[in-house]
């Protein structure tokens, strides 16, 4: 999907902060990247006026396998886990709910799952899992009742948001005092960003238009009203990637390369890992 009418682009102020003011970064198959003059902020800037649409249609929501081995099932046993000291009413919500895997496993723990989702592929997967409470509507929009759910879920989806600020504030209202929210998300700050540049395998200006950091990430949390935020990051790799059409680059020599394994067990100690893991908690216990 090359740009070439620039009458499909909106152009829109920084999502955190309101602030129009911003630099451009670089621009990657036609999508200009720009950090926020006031806060920081990375976006893309201006954006696909159908963005929306694009993830109801295509987008990435129903990306994932067809089925999880034993291991990946064992991971999200040990993430569940740590929604166990918030069960209280016994209901778990993930925003972008995908094909449903971590709401299947959770079911199997008890708990009452809600899913949230609009992706059509993904909605198709979904509505075939009898244990979900499907609701067919945008992040920024859903209406739980206040002070209804236990824990929020999160996982590669802020990023795809209009406005993360718009939907943060609606999970607020949905948990109950004390209540978690867990988010996954890409580093922008990360040592793969730095080292492979524009060409990171998770820059994709018509999917991914907020990019965040440890330091806007969680002073959006505490705008919305979570305290206690944790950020950590893991993982590094080297791979670059264009999406118009989509292929992958070769990557090209680094010095880092021969140092691969080791940064990645290692980098889990400092904030520039590429996957970000944050939690947060709402107010008020």
């Amino acid at each position: 999907m090359m740009i070439s009418q620039l009458e499909t682009m909106i152009a829109v102020p920084c999502d955190l902060c309101r602030s129009p003011t911003h630099e451009a970064l670089f621009i990657k198959e036609g999508f200009r990247h720009v950090r926020c003059l006031n806060c920081g902020m990375v976006f893309v800037s201006p954006r696909l006026a159908a963005h929306r649409e694009i993830q109801r249609q295509s987008g990435t929501g129903a990306m994932g396998d067809d089925e999880l081995t034993p291991a990946q099932r064992r991971r999200l046993r040990r993430e569940l886990k740590l929604y166990e000291p918030f069960r209280k009413q016994n209901r778990l919500l993930e925003v972008g709910a995908g094909r449903g895997w971590f709401l299947e496993e959770a079911a199997q723990k008890g708990w009452e799952t809600w899913g949230l989702e609009i992706n059509s592929c993904a909605l198709h997967y979904l509505r075939k899992r009898r244990s979900i409470h499907l609701v067919v509507e945008a992040a920024e929009d859903f209406a739980a009742p206040p002070g209804s759910m236990d824990a929020v879920r999160m996982w590669d989806v802020i990023e795809h948001l209009q406005s993360p600020r718009a939907a943060l504030g609606r999970v607020y209202t949905a948990l109950r005092p004390g209540g978690l929210v867990h988010i996954s998300t890409t580093n922008f700050a990360s040592l793969s960003r730095w080292v492979n540049g524009p060409e990171w395998v998770y820059l994709n200006g018509s999917d991914h238009i907020h990019l965040f950091e440890p330091s806007t990430i969680t002073a959006l949390l505490r705008h919305s009203g979570f305290h206690l935020v944790r950020v950590r990051t893991r993982s590094f790799n080297l791979r670059k990637k264009l999406y118009h059409p989509e292929r992958e680059l070769p990557s090209s020599w680094s010095p880092l390369r021969p140092l691969r394994k080791i940064i990645d067990e290692t980098i889990r100690f400092t904030c520039y890992g590429h996957q970000m893991i944050v939690t947060a908690v709402k107010s008020g216990d």
